[in-house]
């Protein structure tokens, strides 16, 4: 089982294709096998598709301490010089694409090109204000068991899938829902991970960005976490992040590489017109 041994955790992560490395990068509570879902079989033919679990899910170990953007950032960045990557495209999905940022932030030499899709705006609002907390997961834990939870972010057709897709792609949703779940950890852990959400400021990194970045999203994509939605982040993010390019997805809603296929025939052109 390949484990990168850290300064205080070990990641697992896998390589998929050969050519230019792409660094995949999740939410930081979904295990890195929701990617072969679709997105690495896709890349893996002109990319090495780099895939990990961050700390504390998947295969990874679960130290007590570290459950931040910049520290799962820095576990990435770390991850890569074990694997002697020196340059390499970065893509991150929602809470993944602020760890993208703050990756890119960090050692922006190591990032070839950014693709931030589905973000969220992190500790602040669009409007600049603090986020107020959000809906109490714990308690929906309780209600609902924590399997029934965690599959119920991808098995709907409300926030996570257009409704057509949903309905004619069945198979998707129970490959991506059945992925998230089967190595996922516990809830004491999705408590650590969903904090994690409010340790980083999306907005106001975004004028920091010295990278070629492309930022993704569902045009319906209208998740609400504290008054912000990942739609409305994503257009901020591309009026303030310099030189960004905006693709906003008619009738897609929050799983952007997976409801339909546009978000990767994108993603593939952005990194065709960046090559390292």
């Amino acid at each position: 089982m390949p484990l990168a041994a850290l300064k205080d955790a070990e990641i697992y992560y896998e390589e998929h294709g050969a050519g230019e490395p792409v660094l995949l990068v999740p939410p930081s509570w979904w295990p890195c096998d929701t990617w072969k879902v679709g997105v690495v079989p896709a890349l893996s033919r002109r990319y090495r598709a780099v895939i990990f679990d961050c700390r504390g899910a998947g295969r990874s170990s679960a130290p007590e301490d570290g459950y931040t953007v910049d520290q799962f950032a820095r576990d990435a960045v770390a991850l890569l010089a074990r694997l002697d990557i020196s340059r390499c495209h970065v893509v991150g999905f929602a809470l993944g694409g602020q760890i993208a940022q703050a990756m890119a932030l960090l050692r922006p030499a190591l990032v070839a090109s950014l693709v931030i899709a589905a973000a969220g705006s992190g500790s602040r609002s669009v409007s600049g204000t603090a986020r107020p907390a959000s809906r109490d997961e714990a308690s929906e834990i309780r209600e609902r068991g924590f399997e029934r939870f965690i599959r119920g972010h991808v098995e709907n057709d409300h926030m996570a899938f257009g409704p057509r897709f949903f309905r004619e792609h069945p198979e998707t949703v129970k490959a991506l829902s059945d992925a998230l779940w089967e190595r996922q950890g516990s809830p004491e852990l999705f408590a650590r991970h969903a904090a994690a959400r409010r340790t980083w400021d999306t907005l106001a990194n975004a004028s920091r960005l010295a990278v070629p970045t492309l930022v993704l999203c569902g045009a319906e994509d209208h998740v609400d976490r504290g008054g912000s939605t990942p739609a409305d982040t994503a257009r901020r993010l591309g009026e303030t992040i310099p030189g960004a390019e905006l693709a906003l997805l008619p009738g897609v809603k929050h799983m952007t590489f997976w409801d339909g296929t546009r978000a990767l025939e994108i993603l593939q052109d952005f990194l065709a017109r960046h090559p390292i």
